[in-house]
């Protein structure tokens, strides 16, 4: 529960914190215990090769186009203002240049047949969990809660904390999954408000970090130091990567990481999925990995085997 008690005066103030929201999923179960609500907050400072939501990585509405919708009606063309859709020949369908969009969405109201549309809404705190309360009685019966996942939800450090108290305020556990890529002070803003921390890792070696999402470590380990230090529950997970973070010095290293914190309940190893492949062609960027193939079961099952006999003690969400 909250730390710092406030009155209802208070709590209708934090209520009209604003902020990017991506989507917000109803009755999820791997996002944490029990039955969740999971709210996708827009931006985050890592650019990881595997990402499979691209369209949470930039902290602003962005333009999603599915082209095979596309009639090429032509009654979005001249809309833009950033002269940013095209019509390369007639009757084809359109083309975005995204390098001119600003993601003001003026063409997709255009759009009658959905082929264009915004990623990011922004939202009150108090619209969030208005949302969230919903399922409450669901949350109770499976200890659920509200999990913020993203992007990343320390980047938007304020409007997180918000949706966090808010959310305690009515009696919901709260959990957050992050890289933790932010500032202590983010950390430490929203921290009082969580009953869980689902810590992403995804490299332990700095320098390969860096190569494979765009930051080294040094920030994120600091911080899981000081969350560990608090008290806080941790689960650290893991998106094992073939190929890229899935070495034996890796997985040790990585074992022993979750054996040095006392406040690590255990591990979640998901395993690589191409779940996201499309939605990098529908945001005009290129996908990095796009001849690595999907992960097996046994590929996954042999890797929990791994830590199993390291004495790692695995964790499953599942509802």
């Amino acid at each position: 529960m909250p730390s710092n008690p406030v009155n209802d005066q208070e709590l209708a103030q934090i209520a009209q914190t604003e902020g990017w929201v991506l989507n917000i999923e109803r009755y999820t179960l791997h996002d944490g215990p029990g039955i969740r609500t999971t709210v996708f907050l827009k931006g985050c400072p890592l650019r990881c090769l595997w990402c499979s939501n691209p369209e949470s990585q930039l902290s602003r509405p962005e333009l999603i186009y599915f082209e095979d919708k596309c009639t090429a009606c032509g009654h979005c063309l001249g809309v833009c203002p950033q002269d940013a859709i095209i019509q390369k020949a007639p009757g084809a369908p359109v083309t975005i240049l995204y390098d001119r969009c600003d993601g003001c969405g003026i063409c997709v109201d255009s759009c009658v047949y959905e082929a264009l549309t915004l990623a990011g809404e922004q939202m009150t705190a108090g619209k969030v969990v208005e949302i969230v309360a919903r399922d409450q009685p669901f949350y109770k019966h499976s200890q659920g809660g509200l999990t913020l996942s993203g992007g990343e939800p320390l980047n938007q450090p304020e409007f997180a904390s918000a949706v966090l108290r808010l959310t305690q305020d009515r009696g919901i556990r709260t959990a957050i999954q992050t890289s933790g890529q932010a500032s202590l002070s983010s950390v430490k803003q929203l921290l009082p408000h969580l009953d869980l921390v689902i810590f992403d890792i995804k490299h332990v070696d700095s320098q390969t970090h860096k190569t494979l999402t765009g930051v080294s470590n040094d920030q994120t380990l600091s911080n899981l130091s000081y969350i560990n230090s608090m008290g806080t529950p941790i689960v650290l997970q893991i998106p094992l990567i073939p190929g890229l973070n899935d070495s034996v010095d890796n997985l040790d290293r990585l074992a022993d990481l979750v054996g040095s914190l006392v406040s690590v309940q255990g591990l979640s190893v998901l395993a690589y999925h191409t779940l996201g492949l499309t939605k990098y062609r529908c945001t005009g960027r290129a996908y990095a990995l796009e001849d690595l193939e999907k992960a097996s079961n046994e590929y996954l099952e042999e890797k929990k085997a791994y830590f199993r006999e390291k004495g790692v003690p695995l964790v499953a969400f599942n509802g």
